[in-house]
């Protein structure tokens, strides 16, 4: 038997490491029946990561992760909205060598083994070239489509929730038959800063949108992401806490919704938070009238 090369095959049209100019994230965490995400993971190679946590027994942990960021490619700016629906989990062939931690101790980024990993189940985005490298590079189930959103960002201090719509590729702009709405109000729940990177990501090769997520004729490959810069990490979120946020499924027929349904039904409990803001590369303050003395 040949001996399997460290890496897969690059694509030459894209060049790694990819640079992100700008980033900002929610992600949102949830507990959910392990035996509703084993189907997902079938002939992945990968088995769903275990927490101390007392509620974690017999759940596994899956997270929508929404991302808004954009990129500098030489000749023109990328803009991208993206979201990554995520099992988090380990190899199996590892599984002596995972640990077993709680869910806050992992998000602050205390799994310094780095086997525990998402496994992206799928990735909508809006950006068409951010499509093509998903596919290409990393085997995501990526697809494209369109979005409707309104986060905060420090050109618009007085918008303090994140709003976000993952509409249907076959119905842009109605949100009835959207995919998702997630809106979410962290502006009166407490957090603490956290250190996840680098945060490791699985996927299969050979990809796409009308792969399954796992098989036998694919590979599973890991990859690398770090943040340059601190989370905010919002844990042990009481009832009150839950109340602010809103998850609606809407009555799309997409396989990502059909996922969605049955792996966290239709009111699924936040069970952590994080929120990542680039800092502004630069500020342009406002005019001022020079004093050129009296006018004459």
């Amino acid at each position: 038997m040949a001996k399997q090369p460290i890496f897969p095959p690059q694509d030459a049209t894209f060049k790694m490491p990819f640079f992100y100019s700008s980033l900002s994230l929610l992600w949102t965490y949830y507990w959910v029946d392990a035996k509703l995400v084993t189907p997902l993971l079938k002939d992945t190679r990968l088995k769903p990561a275990r927490f101390l946590d007392p509620e974690a027994k017999g759940m596994a942990l899956v997270s929508l992760n929404f991302q808004n960021y954009g990129a500098h490619i030489g000749m023109a700016v990328a803009p991208t909205n993206e979201i990554e629906f995520n099992v988090h989990a380990y190899p199996e062939k590892s599984e002596k060598d995972v640990p077993v931690m709680l869910l806050a101790e992992y998000l602050r980024g205390n799994e310094q083994t780095k086997l525990i990993g998402e496994m992206r189940l799928h990735v909508p985005a809006d950006n068409p070239i951010a499509v093509k490298a998903g596919i290409a590079v990393f085997g995501e189930r990526k697809f494209l489509t369109t979005f409707d959103y309104l986060v905060p960002t420090p050109d618009l201090p007085e918008q303090k929730t994140w709003n976000y719509t993952v509409f249907d590729p076959k119905f842009a702009g109605d949100k009835s038959r959207a995919i998702y709405t997630l809106e979410a109000d962290l502006s009166k729940i407490p957090f603490t800063v956290g250190n996840g990177s680098p945060l490791t990501l699985y996927s299969m090769l050979p990809g796409g949108p009308n792969r399954p997520p796992g098989g036998k004729d694919m590979d599973l490959i890991g990859s690398r992401w770090n943040m340059f810069g601190m989370y905010e990490e919002y844990l042990g979120l009481s009832k009150e806490h839950r109340a602010k946020f809103k998850f609606t499924i809407g009555k799309s027929t997409h396989p990502m919704a059909q996922d969605l349904r049955t792996v966290l039904g239709r009111s699924p409990k936040v069970v952590a938070v994080r929120i990542f803001i680039s800092p502004p590369a630069a500020a342009e303050n406002r005019a001022y009238y020079v004093d050129l003395g009296k006018k004459k």
